[in-house]
């Protein structure tokens, strides 16, 4: 009996926070990102495609197993620091943030069943985008969290 492994779809992809976890645990890994990330000699560790998040369509995502995501938390960390300046900024855009939701919702539409899918983000960005379901440390994160929470 041929096994597949499952997929895991990775959007913010990063240098693959997500993604050392997911290949130890046997996922092929597809991450996403608007541009290749390298420190040092750290670099995507798995399949990664350069495009715009907001730009895919969560259809091709039908096949995925998990899907999960780290939008960018710059705008959300600096306006929870206690400056004037940064308290006086209007609200940040969450468009980043809510195309993973959609892109979830498109792939669920054509798999036809449920896709789970959890985005991290800091503390801050609760205040926008609405309570964490949960956190491990500083990783706070939305969505279908349970079962990913390590037991306590």
């Amino acid at each position: 009996m041929l096994m597949t492994q499952p997929v895991a779809i990775d959007l913010y992809a990063g240098l693959g926070g997500w993604t050392e976890g997911l290949l130890a645990e046997g996922f092929r890994v597809v991450g996403f990102d608007i541009e290749r990330h390298v420190y040092g000699e750290a670099q995507y560790p798995a399949q990664l495609v350069l495009q715009d998040v907001t730009t895919l369509d969560g259809a091709q995502f039908k096949d995925a197993a998990l899907i999960v995501a780290s939008p960018p938390c710059q705008s959300y960390s600096y306006r929870a620091m206690p400056w004037k300046r940064a308290k006086a900024l209007p609200p940040p855009d969450n468009t980043l943030f809510d195309a993973c939701f959609r892109i979830q919702r498109e792939a669920i539409k054509a798999a036809g069943h449920f896709i789970p899918m959890v985005v991290e983000n800091v503390c801050g960005a609760q205040k926008w985008v609405g309570q964490a379901k949960g956190h491990f440390g500083s990783y706070y994160l939305w969505g279908d969290v349970p079962a990913l929470m390590p037991t306590t």
